[in-house]
């Protein structure tokens, strides 16, 4: 039998401490709970085990607590956060079969200790995972321990048994009880012998191997004779911190290794706790099903009573069917190429099902040319298909996926299977239904269901009109961006690349000339030992790799030789290379333009994001980066136009905090950048330098970022006290910012959310946490989602109000892109007046603040010439 034996405490604080704080809608903190069983399920892949068991401590003394006094009084306590995990952790275990295993005055330690002792003596394999390397000492031809831990989020198991040991150590597992008796363990305030390290520990251990051994030989030692003077001194620490160190191997726990063979699992209950924790991704995962939910709805066995029929024949019943219903539910499903693959209708419980393109194309044209109302699922997917085929005015009435958007812009999948569990809403059962239509069945079948709660919750946040008016009307304008794409000059990034790869070649070389030798620049290990070993430069953070590399790091170090700068510069240009002038390429479609993705439900603010590629990231500080864009260019007898808000930010700063000052400044058209710098240096404006307006600028748009005094010196290359003293003196001039950010946060603690002028929420779990760091990040998004949420808020309204006005007036100009605050609009010649007019009108109207909306509009041929 293979027993695989949990350090459940362990593991939780690994979890805990590993991913980012997570809460279910309601406030409810579950990142521990999520990455413990992301990192059991894990072990139970690798491992396959047969029987399994997790030990706990409990909160009360253990045997060593009564020992010394002193044990582990340096801990803190468990923070808050994960001391309400920990009991719901226990119980849903307890409900997915598993045994649990405590014993009063003994650790898990102990309890994993003695379940390895049973195995050994009764030949049977036993895996133990903790992320702690105590239990390396228990480790034997029949143990093995599992080192857990978390990067990037994601549960990581590092191998260690009898040769690992002997690797890394060079003693046996049982010799490391004897090298922590003497270097002790801070952690758990264990003392040692005082004044001797891992290092000198294990020289003993090796040559002497026990501390019985040491001590009996003490005065024979081959070492210098302080360390014999250390020894002695802490001969009776020496001892005491052996037996705080020794695993206990004989609890008292059952021994019959049958008895931890996994139980049968609660389903109901397992479930329906899982579906609380908001654990969709793991629910199927882990073998579970949603628990039924039957509130205001049928039950199983009248749903499966749902009309069932394939549509071979766009039938005038069916048409007739479509006229009289009062809403329509739809679903497509569609290839990887945003092909349509088939769509299923339900019209008031009869379900509809095709995968025939004729037939497809047929009912999404009757369904255009009725007007009639859709109900569906992602319809910016479905737009994009009815531009392909011409067809223009579908009109949806709903969209389940942007409803949970808003309801929780926190995760990351929105699809119909996640929302079924997270609605508890059970799959259909109908075993005789073909195969290939199940799947659309289940979500078809289940839509209205789902529509029906997220429509109440919608309401219930007054985040209707935020849907109906800016989320939906903006996915038909996405929708059609993408369509559209923007037209590129492969030849001419081809070129630029080629140029490039020359200039890298250069610094390439003038890198291997300032080091001395060639090698690989692009390995930090490498690059470490160049600059720290060989150049011998003032090395920062040490890695495992050496020294590291980081831009932060060189930036510092940038003066101190001419390689650094020359390394710098090379980053900059593979990047270039690598990202942009490669992937773009590699972007291009046949028509001879980039189709981006653009995502809407991608980013917990409201803005959208762009993918595949990312145009809303192609690089502009720098010149050779700026030039990409005269890539981008319009097609022929086309210009493009580029109109982009100024400041937008601050001015909705200077609304949502009514600050008097600000909203004057904005209304006179005055530079709210020289302003600042007249106020915070108390200095005429027209004696204001460039640096002040400079560094005012910078105190600007860190106060919309929360930013702190630290951060802001090293943004402007002040010291922090300067930098506090233009913080202190900014809000002393503009006390309506001073007020709406205290205030905002002290809302944002009451009601556990944020949010804009259109209703977006932000829930912020962050602000009742006992870690400072988090409770500051909380803060600091506090004041700042407001604002970037409002700002992204108006420029999906604007985005809406352009596209519609320009198909209005029945321009072919149309907008083809979005950059956070800039729109282009690709126009033919005749119609770029026009378009300007538009989008400068349209963006300035789209909301009434109580400062002015400016807006700059240029054009040109290319991106490059119409931006700069």
């Amino acid at each position: 039998m293979k027993l695989l034996a949990l350090d459940g405490n362990s593991i939780i604080n690994r979890a805990f401490y590993g991913i980012k704080l997570l809460t279910t809608k309601n406030g409810t903190y579950t990142n521990a709970i999520f990455g413990f069983l992301t990192m059991l399920q894990k072990l139970k892949e690798d491992i396959e085990p047969d029987a399994i068991a997790i030990a706990f401590d409990l909160p009360v003394p253990t045997f060593r607590h009564k020992m010394y006094q002193g044990y582990k009084a340096n801990r803190k306590g468990m923070p808050n956060e994960l001391a309400e995990q920990l009991p719901k952790l226990k119980q849903l275990l307890k409900y997915l079969g598993y045994t649990l295993v405590e014993y009063e005055g003994f650790e898990a330690d102990d309890i994993l200790g003695t379940l390895a002792k049973i195995c050994e003596d009764t030949e049977n394999e036993c895996v133990i995972a903790t992320g702690d390397r105590d239990s390396f000492q228990l480790i034997s031809d029949k143990v093995s321990v599992r080192l857990m831990s978390t990067k990037f989020g994601k549960a990581q198991a590092t191998l260690y048994d009898l040769d690992k040991i002997k690797q890394s150590y060079g003693v046996l597992p049982y010799e490391l009880i004897q090298v922590k008796a003497l270097q002790g363990d801070s952690s758990d305030n264990i003392p040692g012998v005082k004044g001797i390290g891992e290092k000198g520990a294990l020289e003993l251990v090796k040559s002497y191997h026990s501390l019985d051994n040491i001590y009996k030989n003490i005065d024979d030692l081959e070492v210098r004779p302080n360390i014999k003077s250390k020894l002695k001194a802490d001969k009776e620490n020496a001892y005491m911190s052996l037996k705080l160190g020794t695993i206990n191997r004989q609890v008292p726990i059952d021994d019959n290794l049958n008895n931890y063979l996994l139980k049968e699992v609660d389903y109901k209950n397992a479930s329906k706790m899982m579906v609380e924790l908001e654990f969709f991704s793991l629910i199927e995962k882990i073998g579970l099903k949603p628990e039924k939910q039957n509130d205001n709805f049928e039950d199983d066995a009248n749903q499966n009573k749902l009309s069932i029929e394939n549509i071979d024949v766009f039938s005038l019943k069916l048409k007739d069917k479509l006229l009289k219903s009062k809403e329509v539910y739809l679903l497509a499903d569609f290839t990887k190429d945003k092909n349509i693959k088939a769509i299923a209708l339900n019209l008031e419980e009869e379900i509809y099902t095709t995968y025939n393109d004729e037939i497809i194309i047929e009912i999404l044209k009757y369904l255009s040319e009725n007007r009639i109302k859709i109900i569906t699922h992602n319809s910016k997917q479905l737009f994009y298909l009815l531009y392909h085929y011409g067809i223009y005015n579908i009109k949806v009435e709903f969209d389940t996926m942007l409803a949970a958007y808003l309801l929780n812009p926190d995760v990351k999948d929105y699809s119909v299977e996640k929302l079924m569990n997270e609605y508890k809403i059970s799959l259909f059962s109908n075993k005789s239904i073909d195969g290939k239509y199940k799947d659309m069945i289940n979500k078809i079948a289940f839509l209205p269901r789902i529509a029906c709660v997220l429509l109440k919750n919608i309401k219930q946040n007054d985040q209707f009109n935020l849907l109906n008016d800016i989320e939906q009307p903006l996915s038909k304008v996405l929708s059609e961006m993408e369509y559209l794409g923007f037209k590129v000059d492969r030849d001419g990034i081809k070129e630029f690349d080629e140029s490039i790869s020359e200039k890298l070649k250069i610094i390439e070389n003038n890198i291997y000339d300032n080091v001395g030798y060639e090698f690989n620049i692009n390995s930090p290990k490498q690059l470490s030992v160049a600059l720290f070993e060989d150049l011998g430069l003032k090395g920062g953070k040490k890695t495992k790799t050496g020294y590291s590399t980081n831009a932060e790091v060189l930036e510092k170090l940038k003066y101190d030789h001419p390689v650094v700068e020359l390394i710098l510069e090379y980053r900059t240009l593979s990047k270039l290379k690598s990202t942009y002038c490669e992937g773009l390429v590699k972007q291009i479609a046949v028509d001879g333009r980039i189709h981006s993705n653009f995502k809407q439900t991608e980013t917990r603010t409201g803005r959208i994001s762009s993918t595949e590629p990312n145009l809303q990231n192609i690089p502009v500080r720098t010149e050779l980066g700026r030039k990409l864009r005269k890539f981008f260019i319009a097609k022929d007898g086309c210009m493009l136009v580029d109109a982009d808000y100024s400041q937008i930010e601050l001015r909705v700063l200077a609304h949502i905090a009514n600050d008097k000052n600000m909203i004057e400044a904005f209304k006179n058209n005055e530079d709210i950048h020289t302003i600042t710098a007249s106020q915070v240096f108390n200095m005429p404006i027209d004696m204001v330098t460039p640096i002040m307006r400079s560094r005012a600028k910078a105190v600007n748009f860190g106060i919309v970022y929360g930013i702190s005094a630290y951060s802001l010196s090293q943004d402007i290359g002040v010291t922090v006290k300067q930098a506090k003293a233009y913080i202190n003196e900014y809000l002393n001039n503009y006390k309506g910012v001073a007020s709406y950010m205290q205030d905002v946060v002290n809302k944002a603690k009451e009601n556990g959310y944020v949010e804009t002028i259109f209703k977006r929420r932000r829930y912020l779990p962050e602000l009742m946490s006992s870690n400072f760091n988090l409770r500051a990040f909380g803060e600091r998004v506090a004041m700042n989602m407001p604002i970037q949420g409002t700002a992204a808020d108006i420029i999906k309204l604007a985005m809406i109000n352009v596209s519609n006005r320009l198909n209005r007036e029945g321009l072919k100009a149309k907008l083809i892109l979005q950059v956070h605050d800039e729109l282009i609009v690709e126009a033919p010649y005749d119609e770029v007046e026009k378009a300007k007019q538009i989008l400068t009108e349209e963006m300035q109207s789209c909301i009434e603040l109580k400062v002015p909306l400016t807006v700059g509009v240029m054009s040109g041929r290319s991106w490059f010439d119409a931006k700069g």
